[in-house]
């Protein structure tokens, strides 16, 4: 091999470097994609609860049109 007795050390060092960042940067990615199906997740259960039926309530208003009295 050309010239790998003198910069051996020096490529093994520059690979190793690059694989650690490269896992690094695999190991941020996927907790970015877990996060995302986490929200996702929770964005659609709370839109099934959402667009339930209304609970019918047989409850007045708590004010009518004219205002509140104050006597």
């Amino acid at each position: 091999m050309l010239g790998l007795d003198h910069n051996a050390a020096f490529l093994l060092w520059a690979f190793a470097i690059t694989v650690v960042v490269l896992v690094g940067y695999a190991a941020y990615l996927l907790s970015r994609l877990n996060g995302l199906r986490r929200r996702a997740a929770t964005t659609h259960s709370a839109r099934n609860v959402a667009t339930a039926a209304p609970i019918v309530t047989t409850a007045q208003q708590a004010s009518n049109a004219s205002g509140a009295s104050t006597s």
